[in-house]
């Protein structure tokens, strides 16, 4: 289960990567993001597309290695834990988000929770 779990975050990463880099308009149009300027061209390929595709690496091949698993696994705690809690900020600050990023941000407490039980429970060299 808990590797099932890390290689379902791996892809999911690679995806959401592969995704903005592939095709970044598309892929924030249900936000309503403008992306017509080109520093947020630039850092959207590096910090959602770039990134996400480094990490959903990651995360595959330390699902399959013993000696890296539970990194991987507290990787996506600290991940979803930073995402939520700037969503946060942003829901304190700005007030309710509209469109899928309601559903988006329970995804990430989801993750945070079942990341950190699985950490926890496992053993290091397991």
């Amino acid at each position: 289960m808990n590797r099932a779990f890390l290689y379902l975050c791996g892809v999911l990463y690679l995806g959401y990567g592969l995704w903005v880099l592939l095709s970044p308009t598309t892929s924030l149009a249900y936000l309503g993001v403008d992306l017509s300027a080109v520093n947020a061209m630039s850092d959207l390929h590096g910090s959602h597309g770039g990134l996400n595709v480094a990490v959903g690496l990651f995360l595959l091949w330390s699902a399959g290695n013993q000696d890296w698993f539970r990194y991987g696994l507290w990787l996506v705690f600290l991940m979803n834990l930073g995402y939520l809690g700037g969503r946060l900020v942003a829901l304190a600050s700005d007030g309710m988000p509209t469109g899928i990023v309601p559903l988006v941000m329970l995804m990430e407490a989801a993750f945070v929770v079942v990341a950190f039980l699985f950490a926890r429970r496992t053993s290091p060299s397991t």
